[in-house]
């Protein structure tokens, strides 16, 4: 096994991927956009579509990107006492709750994972700066909400859209051979690239992954910086993917 770590956000190459997908969907008609892994939904709050939908297996991430979508107010700040009181009673509190403790006030956003994100001192670009992460990671969250209004948000598997038809689906599943997120548990890849070629056949979809299987081809890659810890930063080459000789699905759409 690799021990390359948790991959992380797409905030950086962001536009790039955005710009990708509106590429695919230019003079195609797609009935949605769909994002079965939206994470912080990074890429899913810049697409241009009447239907969105997102979803994850984290009810505590669906429940905190809902509250607010919909103006609910953030608490001002997390201590350390109340995220250790809330990591080792979760049922104790609205599930919104959790989320915005598990996500917000850890660091890295890796719920209840990553440990507290202590507000510091910390030398940036040269200079000393008092941050305070939770807040920062608050702000973000809240000036990124006016983006997910119209947003259908679902808490399930990604095989819950099997069946789907006439979609653009936007992939960013916790990579192979990586450290995902531990309520995650283990993510069976093999089954994930099967449900990608079944998608395929009628959908548009477009896969984020450092690898992909032979039959499908790399559309775009780009070498990234991640963070596996505090200070540690590793390489590694972002790449996206789509089922080659798919032209059949996407006559499918054609207008």
């Amino acid at each position: 096994m690799s021990n390359l770590k948790y991959m992380g956000s797409k905030a950086r190459i962001a536009k790039d991927i955005v710009q990708i997908i509106h590429y695919y969907m230019f003079g195609i008609k797609v009935n949605a956009y769909i994002e079965p892994f939206c994470g912080g939904c990074n890429i899913i709050d810049k697409i241009n579509h009447t239907c969105r939908i997102a979803s994850d297996t984290n009810k505590y991430l669906i429940a905190l990107l809902e509250y607010v979508r919909d103006d609910g107010k953030l608490p001002d700040n997390v201590s350390r006492e109340e995220y250790i009181k809330v990591k080792q009673n979760l049922d104790m509190y609205p599930d919104w709750y959790v989320g915005a403790v598990g996500f917000l006030a850890s660091y890295n956003g890796r719920f209840l994972d990553g440990g507290y994100a202590k507000p510091g001192y910390e030398v940036v670009k040269g200079v000393e700066k008092y941050r305070d992460y939770y807040k920062e990671a608050k702000e973000n969250l809240l000036e990124q909400s006016k983006y997910i209004k119209n947003i259908k948000f679902k808490a399930c598997d990604y095989r819950n859209y099997n069946g789907v038809k006439g979609a653009l689906i936007y992939c960013d599943p916790p990579y192979e051979k990586t450290q995902g997120y531990s309520d995650n548990g283990k993510f069976d890849s093999k089954d994930f690239w099967r449900t990608m070629r079944l998608w395929s056949m009628d959908n548009i979809v477009i896969i984020s992954e450092l690898w992909g299987p032979s039959d499908f081809e790399c559309i775009y890659e780009v070498d990234v910086k991640r963070t596996l810890g505090v200070e540690k930063k590793e390489n590694a080459t972002e790449k996206l993917f789509k089922l080659r000789q798919d032209d059949n699905a996407e006559k499918l759409f054609i207008f």
